[in-house]
């Protein structure tokens, strides 16, 4: 997964660099805050859910994504370097016949960018390691039981913008968050107790989403 990411990341920098060597001139206020909401898939293990049927656990992983932040950016008007943080928020649930599953997903992390500028929009790369806290709120017989797993977890992310004016711009966010754990907490009828991950030992899991919203900058 981690080479995965290295090329990933090495593949989209060229394109941005290669693609500054034509921009033009883009907004002049160098702080920006975004919001953005949209669908969201589950990727990786699903862990300490409590039905594991692949209809299930398909229509699981299909989810909803919000997210906002600032970032600072600097350097030159065509090809800007960023820093800032990030809060992204995502939702999953299903039911079945005996219980149901609602994991709530919610990273932290500072970010740093890297931009290139155009006369009426922006392409960013951005990215970041942090903090995801995972909590799983599900039902088993109409009784509460609750699974956490909080992990330090690290996004890339590919956004583009179109200037509306000056200070408003309309954005698009394609995100990759990834973690990983070994265990998870349980929580059932009044007692506590960590699972170790039945399948493989460590389980990977995260989230691909595509994200619209709106950036103030100012």
């Amino acid at each position: 997964m981690r080479t995965i990411m290295k090329y990933l990341f090495c593949w989209i920098t060229g394109i941005l660099l290669t693609a500054s060597l034509h921009a033009q001139s883009g907004s002049n206020k160098n702080s920006t805050f975004f919001v953005h909401v949209g669908p969201s898939w589950y990727t990786g293990n699903l862990m300490g859910i409590t039905d594991r049927s692949d209809a299930y656990c398909d229509d699981l992983r299909k989810g909803i994504t919000w997210d906002a932040g600032f970032l600072r950016q600097v350097a030159g008007r065509e090809l800007k370097f960023g820093v800032g943080f990030i809060y992204q928020g995502s939702m999953y649930k299903n039911t079945h016949d005996t219980g149901a599953d609602k994991i709530y997903m919610n990273y932290l992390a500072p970010q740093m960018s890297l931009s290139v500028m155009r006369e009426h929009f922006q392409l960013q790369l951005s990215g970041g390691v942090g903090y995801q806290f995972y909590r799983d709120k599900s039902t088993v017989y109409d009784k509460p039981r609750d699974v956490s797993m909080n992990k330090f977890a690290a996004n890339l992310a590919l956004s583009g913008e179109y200037y509306l004016a000056e200070d408003w711009g309309i954005s698009a966010r394609l995100n990759w968050l990834t973690s990983e754990s070994e265990r998870y907490s349980v929580k059932y009828h009044g007692t506590k107790w960590n699972v170790e991950d039945p399948k493989t030992g460590t389980g990977h899991f995260g989230q691909l989403s595509l994200s619209f919203g709106i950036n103030y900058h100012f």
